[in-house]
């Protein structure tokens, strides 16, 4: 996964001193940005992404300054990922890629609260619901590619669940209904690099049906803010955008309808073409 966290402007100085003995904090001319060629383990896709950039571009035209940089720099990649704060609006021909989003749980959360859903218990995941958790966790990982216009393989996407189930700190809940598990909510201890904040991840949700996805849902997230007010570190999770199909609108409602839940961006990846290579976007 790409690593998440506020915007560029708060990086950590420990994060930009061991970018620079890398070789990866560069002088753009206009400033500095930490860049460097990365490639999704999922789909295979090469970008360049660029981390962390001063100034911070919050305007189109800074943001392509940044893009002409990177493909220069790496001019066979199928993009540039750039990542920027909350509030800013990039142009074309930047479309969202990631929103990383944080909630900050109230003090007395417990997770006993949320629509009424009858005969539907959240509980820590036990041994015997692990094998569906695995395949929950598959189903995201081929729904994400697919969003993006990059399907895989169902054993890649299995891969791709193992490595969540075997992450260390890795804790999952499960909403039951008659015995039977309904729903899940996977959590992951994350620390950002670029920030050095620390969160517990919401990695994935998802509830099958016919139960009530909504009411569920809401169930599951309230048990995860549970933990990370015992944890004492913000929530975080993020909405995959269709970037690459041009079709982001679903996700910027998502992302619209969580901010009315007490969710706030932290910071967005933005995804534009390599210039000098669009067939491999």
């Amino acid at each position: 996964m790409i690593p998440a966290g506020p915007g560029p402007q708060d990086a950590d100085p420990a994060y930009l001193a061991a970018c620079r003995d890398a070789g990866l904090l560069v002088d753009t001319g206009a400033g500095h940005c930490v860049l460097g060629a990365t490639q999704d383990p999922l789909s295979g896709r090469a970008y360049c992404l660029v981390e962390y950039a001063h100034p911070a571009p919050v305007t189109t035209e800074a943001a392509e300054a940044l893009r002409r940089y990177a493909t220069a720099v790496h001019p066979h990649t199928g993009g540039v990922l750039l990542r920027t704060g909350p509030g800013v609006r990039l142009g074309v021909p930047w479309t969202p890629h990631l929103t990383y989003l944080r909630h900050d749980p109230p003090t007395e959360a417990d997770g006993s609260g949320g629509d009424a859903v009858s005969d539907v218990v959240i509980r820590a995941a036990g041994p015997e619901h692990q094998g569906r958790i695995r395949a929950w966790l598959a189903d995201a990982f081929e729904a994400g590619a697919a969003q993006q216009n990059a399907p895989v393989r169902r054993g890649d996407a299995e891969v791709q669940a193992d490595a969540v189930m075997a992450a260390p700190g890795r804790s999952s809940l499960v909403a039951v209904a008659g015995g039977a598990p309904a729903g899940h909510a996977t959590l992951l201890p994350f620390t950002d690099e670029v920030t050095g904040t620390d969160y517990l991840e919401l990695f994935d949700t998802l509830v099958a049906e016919p139960f009530d996805v909504r009411a569920v849902t809401a169930r599951l997230v309230e048990a995860s803010l549970a933990r990370a007010a015992r944890a004492g570190v913000p929530l975080l999770g993020n909405v995959v955008h269709g970037g690459a199909t041009g079709t982001t609108e679903h996700g910027s409602r998502i992302v619209a309808s969580l901010h009315g839940r007490g969710w706030r961006t932290e910071h967005v990846y933005w995804h534009a073409p390599n210039p000098t290579d669009t067939a491999r976007t």
